[in-house]
């Protein structure tokens, strides 16, 4: 599998890159499972959040499935950056120092920081991740940095569009809160507005810095006037999306996610996006494989299965929407005032 690659981002590496760094990534392997010693892996996530939580657990789960345990072949040294680059970076430098043989890498923020610091021999294997283009990870899932591989998960805002415009009659003016100084938040604010181009529909962009921001932003961009609110790959809103649904809700505002997390929340009409569950556990395979000796190099980047959508009839009912057959029938349907899911079983 192929994917296609936003023009004007550098390639960084290639497959000359690869050949030639392959014997030295498979030179750093250490004991197999049930061998002495333990591996040394570092976690590096941006932001505590339940997509995120439920990833990480599934990630770790995946590598215990196929003989790396926490404390007993794998001696994990996890750091969560707190939502700030700064400290990512930070974190990053202290997880290399401390002569790991893997670097985890959880969303986009955190594979840049990994990018930035860990040498070239170091493994790193990425999830949770939109946007490993513009991290520099690589071009495509077949050419990519020699010591980087991972999970990729860009979403669908296409398919959330048009899901929006069957549900909404009439729909022509959709709103988007976001931040644009995250590389995941604005490369997935780019597609959607080329998404809204080709099906005409007109984007409104209200930028955000913080959580704190978001009823601000949400007062400018009700002056023009938007028919849905849709989200896209964003720490910000992610964050603040109870206050969101909320704000949606109470203006009777149709409101599209992409965490399946936040599906059943009441003012969440419906997400499209990626099974965090599901990443995880592929990124945990990917992780299993170079720990037993397979270089990144020759590991494409992957895409855990396809997209997803999740309904909630309770919301669409207060909002006096009726969910069309033909869309139940491909969706999954969420009910309760919770989180659709915040872990992985």
């Amino acid at each position: 599998m192929t994917l296609s690659r936003r023009s004007g981002l550098r390639l960084l590496g290639g497959a000359a890159a690869a050949a030639a760094l392959a014997p030295l990534l498979a030179c750093r392997r250490q004991p197999q499972p049930g061998e002495a010693g333990l591996r040394r892996v570092g976690l590096l996530q941006y932001q505590e959040s339940p997509p995120v939580r439920a990833t990480r657990q599934a990630l770790l789960a995946s590598l215990a499935a196929q003989g790396y345990g926490i404390d007993r072949q794998i001696q994990l040294l996890q750091r969560d950056a707190g939502g700030r680059a700064a400290r990512s970076r930070q974190l990053a430098a202290e997880l290399v120092a401390s002569r790991l043989d893997l670097l985890l890498a959880i969303g986009t923020p955190s594979l840049l920081a990994a990018m930035a610091e860990a040498p070239g021999d170091l493994p790193i294997v990425f999830c949770f991740c939109s946007n490993p283009w513009g991290a520099g990870a690589g071009q495509s899932a077949g050419q990519h940095r020699p010591h980087v591989t991972g999970t990729v998960t860009t979403n669908p805002v296409g398919e959330q569009l048009q899901l929006a415009r069957t549900l909404v009659t009439g729909l022509n003016r959709v709103g988007l809160l976001y931040n644009p100084a995250e590389p995941n938040a604005s490369f997935e604010a780019e597609l959607l507005a080329q998404a809204a181009a080709d099906q005409r529909v007109q984007l409104l962009r209200e930028p955000v810095s913080s959580a704190g921001d978001l009823a601000q932003a949400w007062q400018r961009l009700q002056l023009g006037e938007p028919q849905a609110l849709l989200q896209v790959g964003d720490y910000v809103t992610q964050q603040g999306f109870t206050q969101l649904a909320q704000l949606a809700l109470a203006a009777r505002m149709p409101l599209f996610g992409v965490d399946p997390a936040y599906a059943a929340m009441p003012g969440c009409l419906a997400v499209v996006g990626w099974d965090p569950c599901r990443d995880g556990r592929q990124a945990g395979v990917l992780a299993a494989r170079v720990l037993a000796g397979t270089p990144p190099a020759r590991l494409p980047f992957e895409r855990p299965g396809i997209p997803q959508t999740w309904l909630n009839p309770l919301t669409a009912r207060r909002l006096g929407l009726t969910l069309p057959v033909a869309v139940l029938a491909r969706s999954t349907v969420v009910q309760g005032p919770a989180a659709a899911a915040t872990s992985c079983g």
